[in-house]
């Protein structure tokens, strides 16, 4: 991933929205840190654009359906009131 500073950017803002146009993926730093992306526009279908992301690492793939998880189980702590009522009491407050 190509890597820019804000000031460089600034000074050839049309080269590097024309890179990003082209499908490269820059990032913008202030001050030497990450501070914003700049991407090509998403022309992708949903399921290309997941495998993109799979590809960079930045999501990883299921490896289980939700089917195969297991029913939830009850702590059998419940008593049918409701949060807000909980966290008012809680905090002293009347409802």
């Amino acid at each position: 991933m190509t890597v820019v500073s804000m000031r460089d950017l600034s000074h050839a803002v049309g080269t590097w929205v024309d890179r990003a146009h082209a499908g490269e993926s820059i990032v913008i730093t202030r001050n030497g840190r990450p501070w914003a992306r700049l991407v090509p526009e998403l022309t992708q279908t949903g399921s290309d654009y997941l495998d993109q992301l799979v590809a960079e690492g930045r999501v990883t793939v299921p490896t289980a359906s939700l089917a195969d998880l297991p029913e939830p189980t009850s702590t059998g702590s419940w008593d049918g009131r409701d949060s807000v009522d909980v966290v008012a009491e809680l905090r002293g407050e009347s409802s």
